[in-house]
């Protein structure tokens, strides 16, 4: 038997009949819908999270968010901290594709600019204050546990993989070498971009700051090939 969707305007609490699509769906297996389940357990501790932090959130208020109740979450999950993993590995497999998405995609820029890069960054690492928050709150955990440090830090390490591909793929289009290596612009790169986007959350008129940076900081580590600093043009001003 294959259900239908409906698609519930959540804010009256009622379904229009104009909404009914009668199109044959995939059926509900007992696994599709403990994934489903399981899915809307994530979302819903991802928001209680990043509004509470991990040791205020209760287990209660995520269930309710989810629209089930507490014995949703221990049928899919052990505790609290593995649903708080789930979140983080959810959180970090979302900024990855973003990330990828962005790499592979027509409009990525091939002109070693500044601005431009520092839009694409920004764009994938400043998706939202709450993602941002959740993001600090996952490091305040390793911080404070240090048998979960190794877990967080190889989650930092393929994406820093990736952005030495993305600075690997920027060279090559433009014939450009680095006078360091490109790993330790990655770091530095995702390091301080860390601190931008701190500042420009608290301060939206600090929010062009990782554009200007990076016109002070790429002529320094540019080495044959690159533009002058003359070349470079302006960060522009962002506003969210």
């Amino acid at each position: 038997m294959y259900l239908r969707y409906a698609y519930a305007d959540r804010s009256q609490g009622k379904v229009p009949r104009d909404t009914m699509a009668s199109v044959p769906v995939e059926k509900w297996t007992p696994e599709r819908r403990r994934q489903l389940t399981r899915d809307a357990l994530v979302e819903a501790a991802a928001q209680v999270f990043a509004q509470r932090g991990f040791h205020a959130a209760s287990l209660d208020e995520i269930a309710e968010t989810a629209g089930f109740t507490r014995g949703a979450i221990y049928k899919n999950f052990a505790d609290k901290e593995e649903l708080f993993f789930a979140v983080f590995d959810h959180s970090f497999e979302l900024t990855l594709a973003s990330f990828a998405d962005r790499m592979d995609s027509n409009d990525t820029t091939s002109d070693f600019d500044p601005a431009a890069l520092s839009d694409i960054w920004e764009s994938v690492r400043g998706r939202d204050p709450d993602n941002y928050v959740l993001e600090l709150e996952f490091r305040l955990y390793a911080l404070r546990n240090p048998e979960v440090r190794e877990r967080y830090a190889t989650h930092m390490r393929t994406m820093r993989d990736l952005i030495v591909r993305f600075i690997e793929d920027r060279m090559s289009e433009n014939g450009i070498t680095l006078a360091v290596p490109v790993e330790e612009v990655a770091v530095i790169m995702e390091a301080a971009s860390e601190g931008f986007l701190a500042a420009a959350y608290l301060d939206p008129d600090l929010d062009n700051l990782f554009g200007r940076f990076l016109e002070l900081f790429m002529p320094v580590i540019a080495g044959e090939g690159a533009p002058t600093p003359a070349a470079t043009k302006p960060a522009r001003a962002r506003r969210r």
